[in-house]
Parts: C-alpha cells; sequence; structure tokens
C-alpha cells in the first residue's frame, strides 16, 4: 500500500468509527438526561451498580480474548491463510462460550455476595441473578465483534454500533417510562439480547472455511489466545486499583471536594480524546497486528498513525486548553475552580499520550505480554508516586502534573520497548508534527494559565485558528476532505 492510500485508510476508519461514536455518544447523553427524569438518583445509581457488577466479573472472567483474539485473527488475515483464518475464529467462537458460562455460573453463584458488595443486602441478589445471562451473551456478542475487528470489516462494525445503541435507547427508555425502576433488569437484559443478534447478523455474512479442530486443538488455540489477553485483563485490574487509591488519598488530603475536581479533570481530559484514540484503535490495531512481522511495515504503519492522529487529536488539545474554562463551567459548574489548574497538566499530557499511543500498539502486535504489563505497571507508578510524594509542595494541582509525568516517562519506555523490539525510529514527517503541534501545545498552555479574561480568550482563539488551520492544509495534502465529508453525510 502506497504511502498516500495508507494515510487515506488511517482517515477513512477513523470518520467511519468517528462518526458511528458521535451518534453512540449523543444517543448515551439523551437516555441519560431521560433517564435521570424518570428514575431519578436512585435509578441512576441502580443502573450504574448493576452494570459495574456485570463489567467487573465479565473482566475477571473474560480473559481478554475478545482482545487477543483480534491480533490472531488479523495476522492470519495479513498471511491470507482463509484456512488459518477459519480455525482462529472458530477457536474465538468455542472459547467466547466458555468464558461466558464461566462468567454466568459464577454470576450465579456468588449472587448474594456481589449484592451485598455492590448495595449493602441481598436485596437486590435476585436481579444479579437474572443479569447473569448477560455475561454470556455479551461475551459471544464480544467474540463477534472481535471476528469483524480482526478482519478490518470496519463499516460493519460501525453499522451494528449505531444501530446497537439506537436499539438500546428505543428499548430502554419506554421500560423505564412505562414501569420505573422494574423496568432496569429486563431494559439491561433486551439490550445485551439485541447486540447479540446485531453482531450475529454482520459476522455471519463473512464466509468461513468449514475446518475440523479437537479439544485439544481449541484449548491450545485458546491458551494462546488469552495469554496475551490474560496481561490486558492484568493491566486493566491495576489501573482500576491505582485510581481507587489515587481517589482515597485525594478524599483523604481534601476531601470529597477534591475527589470531584480530579474526576472532572480526568474525565474532560479523557472524554473528547478516547473517541479519538478509540475510533482509530479500532483498525489501527488488527492492520498492526497484519504486518507484526515486517518491521520496516511496522514502523512504516506507526509513524503514519502518528501523522494522522497528530492532526486529527492536536486542533482539540489546543482548543481545550484555550477555553477550559469556559467549558469547565459549561459541562460542570463554577464551583470547579481547581478542576482548571489540574486540566492544564491532563491537557498537555494527552499530547504526549497522542504520541506515545500508536507505539505503544507495537508491544501488543508482538504479543509480548509481559513486557507490555511491566511497561503499563511503570506508568502506573509513574502517576501514583508523584502525587504521594509532592502533595505537600503543590496540593491538588499535583495530580495534574502527575498525569503528564506518567506519559512523560511512558513514552520513553514504549519508544525503548520499541526500539529493541522492531528498531523503531520516527520519521521526518512525524519529527515535523511532532515538533509543530508541540509548540501549539505549549504557547496555548502557557496562555490559558498566564492570560486572564478577554486577552486570554482571544490568544486561545488564535492559536485555535492557527492549529486548525495548519491541521485542514495538511489532511487535504493526504485526501479530499470534501469528499469524505460528502460520503459521511450521504451514509
Amino acid at each position: 500500500m502506497s504511502d498516500a492510500s495508507s494515510h487515506k485508510q488511517i482517515l477513512k476508519s477513523t470518520s467511519i468509527l468517528g462518526g458511528a461514536q458521535v451518534i453512540e455518544i449523543l444517543f448515551r447523553i439523551a437516555r441519560s438526561k431521560i433517564v435521570a427524569v424518570l428514575l431519578g438518583p436512585v435509578g441512576v445509581g441502580l443502573i450504574g451498580l448493576y452494570q459495574s457488577t456485570i463489567d467487573l466479573v465479565q473482566s475477571a472472567t473474560g480473559l481478554g480474548i475478545n482482545f487477543s483474539a483480534v491480533r490472531d485473527i488479523a495476522e492470519a488475515a495479513g498471511a491470507n491463510d482463509q484456512m488459518r483464518i477459519s480455525r482462529a475464529i472458530l477457536i474465538l467462537r468455542r472459547w467466547v462460550w466458555f468464558t461466558g458460562l464461566l462468567g454466568m455460573v459464577l454470576t450465579l453463584v456468588f449472587c448474594k455476595p456481589l449484592s451485598r458488595y455492590a448495595f449493602g443486602d441481598d436485596q437486590y441478589a435476585w436481579g444479579i441473578a437474572v443479569l447473569s445471562v448477560v455475561l454470556l451473551l455479551n461475551a459471544v456478542s464480544g467474540g463477534q465483534l472481535a471476528l469483524l475487528q480482526g478482519l478490518r470489516r470496519i463499516k460493519m462494525m460501525a453499522q451494528a454500533k449505531v444501530w446497537g445503541v439506537i436499539a438500546g435507547f428505543s428499548i430502554t427508555v419506554p421500560l423505564y417510562w412505562l414501569i420505573g425502576v422494574k423496568g432496569i433488569v429486563p431494559a439491561i437484559l433486551i439490550t445485551a439480547v439485541v447486540s447479540l443478534f446485531l453482531s450475529w447478523f454482520y459476522s455471519r455474512k463473512i464466509p468461513v472455511e468449514p475446518v475440523m479442530i479437537g479439544l485439544t486443538e481449541t484449548a491450545k488455540g485458546g491458551f494462546r489466545m488469552i495469554r496475551l489477553g490474560i496481561f490486558m485483563v492484568i493491566s486493566g485490574f491495576a489501573l482500576t486499583g491505582a485510581m481507587y487509591y489515587i481517589r482515597a488519598f485525594l478524599s483523604q488530603k481534601s476531601g470529597l471536594d477534591g475527589v470531584g475536581q480530579f474526576q472532572a479533570a480526568w474525565n474532560l481530559s479523557g472524554m473528547y480524546l478516547a473517541a479519538v484514540l478509540q475510533a482509530m484503535g479500532t483498525d489501527y490495531f488488527p492492520r498492526l497486528s497484519a504486518v507484526n512481522q515486517d518491521n520496516a511495515q511496522v514502523n512504516k504503519l506507526v509513524n503514519e498513525q502518528t501523522e494522522v492522529a497528530l492532526l486529527v487529536a492536536g486542533p482539540l488539545i489546543v482548543a481545550m486548553l484555550s477555553f477550559m474554562n469556559l467549558v469547565v463551567v459549561i459541562l460542570y459548574s463554577s464551583e470547579f475552580t481547581d478542576t482548571v489548574c489540574i486540566l492544564h497538566w491532563h491537557l498537555a499530557g494527552t499530547f504526549l499520550k497522542v504520541i506515545s499511543w500508536p507505539i505503544g500498539f507495537i508491544i501488543l502486535a508482538k504479543g509480548r505480554g509481559g513486557v507490555f504489563i511491566c511497561s503499563e505497571l511503570a506508568s502506573i507508578i509513574a502517576l501514583v508516586a508523584p502525587i504521594v510524594l509532592f502533595w505537600d509542595s503543590f496540593g491538588i494541582e499535583v495530580a495534574g502534573m502527575a498525569y503528564l509525568f506518567m506519559y512523560f516517562c511512558c513514552l520513553i519506555i514504549v519508544s525503548g520497548i520499541a526500539r529493541l523490539l522492531c528498531g523503531f525510529s520516527w520519521s521526518r514527517a512525524s519529527i515535523k508534527q511532532i515538533i509543530v503541534f508541540g509548540v501549539l501545545v505549549i504557547l496555548a498552555f502557557f496562555a490559558s494559565r498566564y492570560i486572564s479574561g478577554v486577552n486570554g480568550y482571544l490568544a486561545g482563539g488564535i492559536l485555535s485558528l492557527i492549529t486548525a488551520g495548519y491541521s485542514y492544509l495538511e489532511l487535504r495534502k493526504i485526501v479530499s476532505l470534501k469528499a469524505v465529508f460528502d460520503k459521511l453525510l450521504k451514509r
């Protein structure tokens, strides 16, 4: 694939999945608002506790196989080996049934302890028992979406997600309106059934060669898949534990108000960027996995992804830095003053995250799970340690500084690992974009901190326009943006 067509593929995938995510976010915001009105805080709390219980069990019993299977399927597709693809698909389908049944049985057996842990008593054990079926439905649905992602059927994935969120909205809102909080358990269950149907509807269109695989080969193939997935699970639990510790530490030092200020900054710094990076990563990871044995192709693809990621995310970071005071007041309130000082550092760290993010996927594409977990643990330590060590010197603002320090360390760590694994180095084009956007982010950072009032917004607005204009001109060299937007509008 030529440089131009590869860049176009990245932008095309990002636009399709990004558009789907925008629709998904809008429907979720609307649903959250309606649910808050219909059910009140109690109903919203019940939904959150039920969902967090399902997520907790699923993360433990799913073994990360839906993520790791993407690599195996993409690698087989990259080799253009249809029988190998079919074997990987069959092994994945058998294992998601196993992990789903495991999660369902464990939830049934421990429904009372889970209810006591989440709700404080056994009153909701019956609801958790009913929702145990969701563990099986989600596992099978997730496996079918992993199949679509591994084979890079991006349009099908986007359609499944969009129709899923629309169907979920159409089902849950009438249920909550008709029967109130009693509709929570049926709504979650029916939504899972709809998601399973949609994932099956699209995945069944993929031709699969008939293959015969015994239980022994299924077990061996599955263990190879979950070897990487388990490291992802460990990493997720480690981050969850670190965030729990940070919130507890902030609660002790500055009360619940401090926890709320930190959480608001964390949400804002990750909310908009998560949609961009997730949209990119959905197609990027299988593409990288498909060529993981060719180091020259790996380096080329990582550099291309870095360029596009900066061109798309750079203007958002600069704009957020420039107008964060307004953003915080609009999305939260004027009481969240400490959120602004934390957010300054978070957004600066986000810029380093965008640079390190494409490189980190090299470790996963190479299947080096142990190396990945070590790099993740080192980054988590780099987040927690400064908060504990320098709280007395900087107060709550150190929570933002630690975020910047974490991604500074992460960038150094993953760059060093990537150099050892595949001789990675940045291309001249990537270095150019890193320097240009680095300068613009630094200027926006200092302007937002040290220029107040109208002059601050004026300086920020000028920097935002310069950044957006530069990105537009650079993206035009890659693809016709008008054609891309016209196609999206038609879809």
